[in-house]
């Protein structure tokens, strides 16, 4: 179905050949096309506009529905609290992402400063990335269809709002720009360099594409293809410093929470993890097998993918070296989800582009090309048949299901007189960073003794809090602000006297028999969010004294005059903070 807009673009470059058609014209997206007239190169041009276009739509559909989780939201958070591009990097020092994405963030945000720039930059950076794909790969024309309905380019790259989708468009154009790489390095460098700058991922594989390119100069230069300069090197120190900069922003600090890799890693569990890696790399690329297909044949699948390059071996090697790479990143730095796994199929795909438009129709047809066509059109086409099957699963719940419930929560906070300017006070704390994309109201981190929307990833957040703690934090809040104050913890189980719930970076919140007896004196259930899909579920507490501020006493039934009618059953009297109580009292 085509678009009136798109159905009158063809009209006017073509009009003996697209025609109206009678009672579907632009109503209905109905065109007839004269076959008599047409060539093939118009007619699958035609084609490609009509399969972006039902692209583009499905995944703004999709976009539409989407609720966005905590890691997206957190990079627009530290992108609109810069005052400058170069404020960034005290940001998001700690964060273990180079600094590309929040740039492209912030400067959305300095137009427009709305939340909508997430979601609108994502979808056009892959909206980007497929059209080049469609137009451009030397691939069958199925092969482009298939591989940009994929779940990775149809939903994990673009409806997810993440720097990935960005890896996924400069891959592409350095896969244009290598046949240039002659005529025109710096501009190959240039996206290189930006390349290693959307992830870390990114960054290994930039240095692999870096190592094809020197190699392949050495090799022209030994075939007299090219000159023997030095100076053909120069672009490499453009690459270099991209590489340079990914590191500035990720190398972990001492006190980071986030990964392990400073600690005492040994020398044995590096050797666990580098034959791990090379001998099953079904694990290391989980995410990306059928389920249906047994790990011995998983191991001899992803080696063919890599065999298929064998008649270019920088390329075979590159393929090669990112996977055992990326299995010992996985195993020893932090584990691989899904949208790091993807970026390995999105580096074969840029590989056997460069293999197609570089490689001899002689080599094409030999032994070789029947290894090539195992790869490509046997591996590598399970794999990205495997993440097609994925697309409706992901599309359909995202649509149907809530992904977290912090959008609902948002809405309730919008929506009510009463909490539209209560201050969050949440455990734990990292689930909230979702917040801030549906609501403004202010978030106090308790384990940080501070307010913001973003926790930190360092040792500055306190490991353990009690349930003590957090009540007397909300409670020296609430007397400090005057402002209600909502607690709001995690679905927890409260009613079996002490116990502990650990979180992620080695995070613990504990409670005893008298601290949940003084936090239910203290508070009332206010609202329970937990219909998403995720880990972002959330009980809502009102601590007592909020009814300060609308006129109420203590002990009264309240109910909301908003849109969402509440209910609170007890408010009990509330009694002062000791005197001498501060914030600092609970920093670690």
């Amino acid at each position: 179905m085509l678009t009136p807009e798109i159905q009158a673009e063809f009209v006017a470059e073509a009009p003996d050949l697209f025609v109206p058609a009678a009672g579907g014209w632009g109503r209905m997206g109905v065109t007839h096309i004269g076959l008599a007239k047409a060539n093939r190169d118009l007619l699958t041009g035609a084609l490609q506009a009509v399969v972006l276009a039902i692209w583009l739509a499905l995944v703004v559909f999709t976009t539409s529905r989407h609720e966005f989780w905590r890691d997206e939201v957190r990079a627009l958070t530290l992108a609109r609290t810069a005052t400058s591009p170069f404020a960034l990097y005290e940001l998001i020092r700690d964060d273990g992402h180079p600094v590309l994405w929040y740039v492209l963030l912030f400067l959305g945000t300095s137009i427009v400063d709305t939340p909508l720039v997430l979601p609108i930059t994502s979808v056009l950076i892959a909206f980007a990335a497929v059209a080049l794909f469609m137009w451009f790969a030397p691939f069958p024309w199925w092969f482009r269809c298939v591989f940009i309905f994929s779940a990775l380019p149809a939903f994990e790259y673009s409806v997810m709002a993440r720097n990935y989708g960005i890896s996924m468009l400069l891959f592409f154009l350095a896969a244009l720009l290598y046949r240039t790489r002659t005529t025109h390095p710096f501009r190959l460098a240039f996206i290189l360099a930006l390349l290693a700058n959307t992830n870390v991922h990114s960054a290994i594989l930039t240095c692999l594409v870096a190592a094809v390119w020197a190699w392949d100069i050495v090799v022209d230069q030994k075939r007299g293809v090219v000159p023997v300069e030095y100076s053909r090197y120069l672009p490499f120190a453009v690459v270099g410093a991209g590489v340079l900069l990914c590191l500035l922003f990720t190398m972990p600090r001492e006190n980071t929470i986030l990964t392990p890799v400073r600690g005492s890693e040994s020398i044995g569990q590096i050797g666990a993890a580098l034959r791990g890696a090379v001998l099953r790399p079904d694990l290391t690329f989980s995410e990306l097998i059928p389920l249906w297909l047994r790990p011995k044949l998983a191991v001899l699948m992803l080696y063919g993918a890599i065999l298929g390059l064998v008649s270019r071996p920088s390329l075979l090697l590159a393929a090669l070296g990112a996977q055992i790479t990326f299995g010992v990143f996985f195993r020893v730095v932090y584990p691989g989800w899904y949208r790091h796994q993807g970026l390995y199929l999105v580096f074969l795909v840029f590989l056997y582009w460069v293999y197609i438009e570089s490689a001899p129709a002689r080599i094409r047809s030999s032994l070789k090309g029947l290894m090539f066509q195992g790869g490509l059109y046997g591996a590598v086409l399970v794999l990205v048949l495997t993440q097609l099957s994925r697309t409706p699963q992901l599309v359909r719940a995202d649509i149907i299901a809530a992904r977290s419930s912090s959008k609902a929560f948002g809405e309730f906070l919008n929506h009510s007189t009463q909490f539209q300017n209560a201050v969050i006070v949440p455990e734990p704390d990292y689930k909230v960073e979702s917040l801030p994309y549906y609501a403004d109201n202010q978030v106090y981190l308790p384990r940080e003794g501070r307010f913001g929307t973003t926790v930190s990833w360092t040792r500055a957040s306190k490991a353990h809090l009690t349930l003590g703690e957090l009540l007397q934090a909300a409670r020296d809040v609430r007397s400090q602000t005057g402002s209600p104050v909502l607690i709001v913890l995690e679905p927890l189980n409260l009613d079996g006297g002490a116990g502990e719930q650990k979180y992620m970076y080695g995070k613990v919140f504990s409670w005893t028999a008298a601290e949940v007896e003084e936090f239910r004196n203290a508070t009332t259930l206010l609202r329970e969010f937990d219909a998403s899909e995720g880990d972002e579920d959330y009980r809502v507490f009102l601590l007592a004294g909020a009814d300060q501020a609308t006129g109420r006493r203590a002990g009264r039934v309240m109910s909301s005059a908003s849109a969402h009618q509440i209910t609170l059953l007890h408010v009990p009297f509330y009694s002062a903070p000791p005197p001498g109580f501060s914030l600092s009292s609970i920093r670690r």
